[in-house]
């Protein structure tokens, strides 16, 4: 492995982590937001669509064919799901 591979998975990491706290911070949006919305079904439902869509363009043109910087990625998002799983838990009890 060479500085240039190196270098494109630390940027496949870090787009990982970027597309992961988009899609998470999104989530978290949506469902603040169905609760004042007049169809919340329909929110949910378009809310997942474009999140998915995202996710995966996103996944996509960061793998440019190889299969290590799709695993970087992945390994980004998962470290950004579970970064935000903890603030949230966090968040939760400084409120009780």
């Amino acid at each position: 492995m060479n500085i240039g591979n190196l270098f494109y998975l630390l940027l496949s990491f870090g787009g990982g982590m970027l597309i992961g706290l988009v899609y998470f911070l999104s989530l978290k949006y949506t469902i603040n937001h169905m609760v004042t919305a007049k169809h919340p079904a329909l929110v949910m439902l378009g809310s997942y669509f474009l999140r998915t869509v995202f996710m995966l363009l996103a996944f996509y043109i960061i793998m440019d064919g190889d299969l290590m910087r799709l695993l970087a990625c992945f390994v980004g998002f998962i470290i950004a799901r579970t970064f935000l799983i903890k603030q949230t838990k966090q968040h939760k009890s400084s409120e009780s």
